[in-house]
């Protein structure tokens, strides 16, 4: 799958869990419960400096244990209120599994190395999943070895993930609907973070999950997501939030959108990579060709990120549009995505026009309105 990701995600921002999120020592989770699991987890741990490993719930967002690592070994062994989907970890070391009679850990492939019954439910899972990524892999290959480029590249490698794109979908409800269990609980992260999952896809899954995947955290916390993705959707109008002007001044996206011309919102990062480069292969030849255009402009908006982090990239960049900056996770909230560079362009009148369009397809939508007049 790494091909996948590469190509297609946008700087991943999990649901399901962040550093910020959690506690380095973490907090014994509640025990009360239905359809308990005895479990035991346990794993190798080749440096010697780490101590303690932890077990998380990624529904939940809290710790369910912690042990001491003896000798290089440790063993979780417990009860818990179901079969969760678990991450056991400390720092940049980690493997997800489920919560089985027995799983030995992976940390080299952050997966299950064996286990009971439940862990081979979720190795069939796993390697479902991957076959279809292969078959991506291998034609994003073919086609390098054949001297394929960018933007070529990415415009025949789009048309055939688009033609699998369902299969992604397809596997992972049904595997929700199978197993009312962690490794459903998989499938349900992978559905609900999938690259342009829309609403009516979410809502048809939804129709479909039983009733232990819809009790879940991440189930709800999915609900009010495309909630709000609904809401931003094109030909919706745009969603105003605070932010502040490189200069340390209030600032709305009002102040910029709505006023008559068209605006390219780029939500990005410093510390964004993707950002970088779409803002360099993309915006800035973009900004080039209408710099002069009194109807079009470029809005850079720093999200999930801090006002000295963004000015000292800033500096460094020198992005000639303007910027919204100190805008938080706001705008993440407001237009429902997890992931960044995210792109919207918006009409003179304030109406969404375009979400989520990358490389080409921002050339396309900005010349495809100037083309016509």
């Amino acid at each position: 799958m790494k091909i996948l990701y590469s190509l297609l995600a946008l700087c991943l921002i999990s649901l399901g869990v962040t550093a910020g999120e959690r506690k380095k020592q973490p907090k014994m989770a509640s025990k009360s419960a239905t359809n308990r699991v005895e479990y035991i987890i346990r794993g190798t741990v080749d440096n010697p400096d780490i101590k303690e490993m932890y077990l998380f719930d990624y529904d939940t967002r809290r710790g369910i244990d912690t042990v001491t690592v003896k000798n290089g070994q440790f063993e979780f062994k417990g009860q818990y209120s179901r079969p969760a989907y678990v991450r056991v970890e400390n720092g940049r070391l980690y493997s997800n599994c489920i919560l089985d009679s027995l799983v030995v850990v992976d940390f080299k492939n952050h997966r299950p190395e064996s286990g009971s019954s439940l862990t081979e439910k979720y190795f069939g899972f796993l390697e479902a999943d991957k076959q279809i990524g292969d078959e991506l892999e291998q034609f994003s290959n073919e086609l390098r070895a054949h001297g394929f480029e960018q933007p070529e590249l990415g415009e025949i490698f789009s048309h055939l993930y688009n033609k699998l794109r369902p299969k992604f979908i397809e596997l992972y409800i049904k595997t929700i609907m199978d197993n009312p269990n962690g490794v459903g609980e998989d499938a349900l992260m992978k559905l609900g973070n999938f690259h342009k999952l829309s609403s009516d896809e979410w809502d048809s899954a939804y129709s479909k999950m039983p009733d232990y995947i819809k009790e879940r955290e991440l189930t709800k916390n999915f609900n009010d997501f495309f909630a709000t993705v609904r809401n931003s959707q094109p030909g919706m109008p745009f969603i105003d939030f605070k932010g502040k002007t490189v200069d340390g001044k209030e600032a709305k996206l009002s102040d910029y959108v709505g006023k008559g011309k068209y605006v390219l919102i780029d939500f990005w990062a410093s510390w964004c990579g993707p950002c970088k480069q779409e803002a360099e292969e993309t915006l800035r030849p973009l900004y080039e060709k209408y710099k002069d255009n009194d109807k079009f402009m470029i809005l850079g908006v720093a999200t999930w990120d801090t006002p000295k982090r963004t000015l000292d990239a800033l500096e460094k960049l020198k992005y000639p549009w303007p910027q919204l900056i100190d805008a938080g996770e706001a705008p993440m909230s407001l237009y429902g995505f997890n992931g960044i560079p995210m792109i919207f362009l918006i009409g003179p009148d304030g109406t969404i026009l375009e979400r989520e369009i990358r490389s080409q397809g921002i050339i396309n939508a900005v010349d495809s309105i100037f083309n016509k007049e």
